[in-house]
């Protein structure tokens, strides 16, 4: 926590120029200790590596074991969880193109990627946004165009690894970069007669010419200014100018898009892990707080409408904290790990066939990326309220600064695509040409776990949910595309309350936890959910926030 609240106020800056007024091209960004001692220890503990440790063929879910590991540090890490993402992304995109004609630097740079040891680790940058696109990439203007063989020869020089720079030559301006610091890049550029959106990678820094022995120098970047923003104050994000960036393609020319998704893909369910990561350590020390804040001469735990709200964002909270390991046990699933010892997999909670993963998979990463996102923003924003005038200050002590989770998670619903683009993301999956298939795969594993939520007693809580998931077919199947459009956000609703609800139900099915069953209850039925009196809602409550070492108070 020392190494988060030293990066919070020692914010990255720039030193644009030399003692005597030259361009600084050496290091002109400088970041804290902190930032990069957690770095350093994000590295270390695998943060990106487990993921790719044996994963193939592994009867463990690396992915899970990931982000159970990113869940619990992300909101100590000072967003050096940005850059991970990233990394992940990018050590998953090489992994496909090893055995092209780039193989070897490819290999080389994922080598790192993936790395444990901090002296060898790399990060990754992801440069899409421009000025014109957002998240339109066909507003890129980047332009990189192959140098002729004269042109290399005559400019030959290297990576900092003395690996040769690439054949590509890259200009244009990216107007809103993340990981500033990283050791490498991929991007997407224009290419050809025709302007073609193409990916590229490109490293960060090249030695320099007639220079001294291990001279280093940015490859081509121009670090134009930083980024004043309302949260990640400790990232160092920026605007850059590309003048003679040399990089590879990856892929084919004209396939930027389809490659970059793959990026895309895993940063979201970064994003996810993110949300209900920062949303948990707000609740967590909204739990704290209510044990040892007196109030009206009561302790807040024994104050019930205090207890109430608190109720409530636990509820909500469980069920897309579920959503999110869901997905990325799906994540895992869907790069071998077959995940059959997992108590999730003996319960069917995690499907077992792989048509039906990749579905749930492809259809479930952009709502879940869009609602985890929205949730945990009111969910943070409601447990600064339950510190009062505590939880709205900027603490200098990180345990107790929930103001700086919550500017943190605002960009959550922004970046990596925003609510809309995730809503439009998810009509374009079902009106694909497999989009029939792809909803019939994700309705068998919905009509499976209303099997077993019936067998458990939850038959009320089946059929809202059954009445729900109709409904929520139904009106994809007789819309358009348009209207679905427009409709996008309720669709993202309709579908999180049945999947969160199925989950939830799900997980209370597996150990018969009498809370986990009520958590259930409330989240599927809602209002519907009744009780004989408030005196005994008001003890389930408590129950909820404080689990069962409250229950012993909460009788009546």
């Amino acid at each position: 926590m020392a190494y988060a609240a030293d990066a919070e106020k020692n914010q990255p800056y720039l030193r644009p120029l030399s003692t005597f007024g030259t361009e600084n091209k050496q290091d002109p960004l400088v970041t804290s200790e902190g930032w990069r001692k957690l770095q350093y220890r994000g590295i270390e503990e695998g943060m990106v590596g487990i993921a790719y440790a044996n994963a193939r063929g592994s009867p463990w879910n690396n992915r899970a074991y990931q982000f159970i590991k990113l869940h619990l540090w992300t909101s100590s890490a000072a967003l050096v969880t940005c850059p991970g993402a990233m990394t992940d992304g990018a050590a998953k995109l090489l992994g496909r193109h090893l055995n092209g004609a780039n193989g070897s630097i490819f290999t080389e740079a994922r080598n790192r990627l993936i790395s444990r040891d901090p002296s060898v680790a790399w990060t990754s940058g992801q440069w899409m946004t421009e000025r014109k696109g957002g998240s339109d990439v066909r507003g890129t203007e980047t332009v990189a165009r192959k140098l002729s063989t004269e042109e290399q020869n005559a400019g030959k020089g290297v990576d900092e690894l003395g690996c040769p720079l690439g054949p590509w030559q890259l200009d244009g301006f990216k107007w809103f970069s993340s990981a500033t610091d990283a050791n490498m890049t991929i991007m997407l550029a224009r290419t050809g007669p025709d302007g073609q959106i193409s990916a590229f990678y490109a490293p960060l820094r090249r030695r320099v010419a007639r220079g001294a022995e291990g001279e280093t120098e940015l490859n081509g970047v121009r670090i134009q200014r930083l980024k004043n923003k309302l949260g990640t104050k400790a990232l160092p994000t920026a605007e850059l100018e590309l003048k003679g960036m040399r990089g590879y393609l990856i892929g084919k020319e004209g396939d930027g898009v389809r490659e970059i998704s793959t990026i895309l893909n895993i940063t979201r369910v970064h994003n996810m892990s993110g949300a209900v990561g920062g949303w948990g350590r707000g609740l967590a020390i909204s739990r704290a707080y209510a044990k040892v804040r007196i109030a009206g001469g009561r302790l807040l735990t024994e104050l019930p409408a205090h207890v109430r709200a608190l109720a409530r964002e636990h509820v909500m909270y469980r069920g897309l904290l579920h959503l999110a390991h869901f997905v990325a046990s799906l994540l895992g699933i869907s790069e071998g790990q077959d995940s059959s010892l997992t108590q999730a997999t003996q319960v069917s909670i995690l499907p077992t066939n792989a048509e039906q993963s990749s579905a749930l998979l492809r259809l479930l990463t952009p709502m879940g990326k869009a609602q985890t996102a929205l949730r945990s923003i009111n969910g943070v924003r409601a447990c600064m309220e339950n510190l009062g005038g505590v939880g709205y200050l900027e603490n200098e002590d990180p345990v107790f600064n929930v103001a700086r989770i919550f500017r943190d998670v605002c960009v959550l619903s922004i970046w990596e695509g925003t609510t809309d683009i995730m809503a439009d993301d998810l009509v374009r999956v079902m009106k694909s040409r497999q989009g029939p298939a792809t909803l019939a795969a994700v309705g068998l594993w919905v009509a499976s776990g209303l099997v077993i939520a019936c067998k458990n007693s939850f038959k009320e809580e089946a059929n809202t949910i059954q009445r729900t998931w109709e409904q929520w077919q139904k009106s994809t199947e007789t819309k358009d595309k348009e209207q679905l459009r427009w409709e996008g956000r309720d669709l993202l609703v309709g579908l999180e309350s049945v999947v969160c609800g199925l989950l939830l139900i799900l997980d209370a099915a597996r150990d018969n936890d009498p809370i986990a069953r009520e958590i259930a209850r409330r989240f599927v039925l809602k209002e519907q959910a009744t009780y004989s009196s408030w005196e005994v809602e008001a003890a389930w409550d408590k129950r909820i926030v404080f689990g069962d070492d409250a229950a012993a108070i909460a009788k009546l």
